[in-house]
């Protein structure tokens, strides 16, 4: 059964992710971009938030979060875990969000801005962010690079179990257009024995070069920006798989 993005693989995520994702290790690279920059932002909206384990880590050390995602699923599992916490979701597309009043720095993790196929898109989410984010602001954000895309990702084919969930994770690179298309199948095991039910979505991320996005970030109105290797404060070399970009 073909699904969008997110629509069934939501109940999953979370327990993928966690295992394969050092969450703990991004908010704290995010919070030392704040402290570069000299910003000590109270409020912070997260981009592509999908079920929200950074954004609630955020919360956690006291700030206050707005998260935007389109997927309502998504969502969903985020406002199941959020408690009491300072945190506000928005249903939209990062292209065409809106929010009621500027907050200090926005973030968008874990390569979802690779999600947005065309340098039009990225200008549209940038120009939303701008609108989004206090003239002092920050807007920092990953992505996978074209090296990443090509040699990390690749064509390949790769299978990941977790509990009862079985994955297969089929990667298919075009170094034409720079997009690799994955096509999640998995099934959902309902005990032992059994095969489950089939569901297959389909991701696509794009690679951009660094003087692409800083054009797409001029365009929208952003000051400036810092290419760094993800994790570090070095600039991204020709094996970089995954860079870090900050806005101003």
């Amino acid at each position: 059964m073909m699904r969008e993005p997110f629509s069934r693989f939501h109940r999953h995520y979370d327990k993928f992710m966690v295992k394969y994702v050092d969450y703990k290790g991004w908010v704290d690279y995010v919070v030392r971009i704040f402290g570069r920059f000299h910003s000590d932002p109270k409020t912070v909206l997260d981009l592509a938030c999908g079920t929200g384990i950074p954004t609630l880590m955020l919360a956690r050390r006291g700030y206050r979060m707005t998260g935007v995602d389109r997927s309502p699923e998504m969502l969903a599992v985020l406002e199941a875990k959020r408690g009491n916490l300072p945190v506000v979701t928005i249903r939209a597309d990062i292209r065409e969000f809106s929010v009621p009043e500027p907050l200090e720095a926005a973030i968008c993790l874990y390569d979802s801005m690779n999600y947005l196929l065309t340098e039009d898109d990225l200008i549209r989410c940038f120009r939303r962010v701008r609108a989004a984010v206090m003239d002092s602001g920050l807007f920092a954000f990953d992505m996978n690079t074209v090296y990443g895309l090509a040699e990390h990702w690749g064509s390949r084919t790769t299978a990941r179990d977790v509990g009862d969930v079985h994955s297969i994770w089929q990667h298919e690179w075009d170094p034409e257009t720079r997009v690799s298309t994955l096509r999640l199948t998995f099934w959902e095991v309902p005990e032992p024995g059994r095969a489950g039910e089939r569901f297959v979505e389909i991701h696509q991320e794009r690679a951009y070069y660094p003087a692409e996005v800083e054009r797409c970030l001029g365009a929208a109105g952003f000051a400036g920006a810092y290419f760094y290797q993800h994790g570090a404060f070095v600039e991204p070399g020709p094996y970089t798989a995954r860079m870090m970009v900050v806005a101003k």
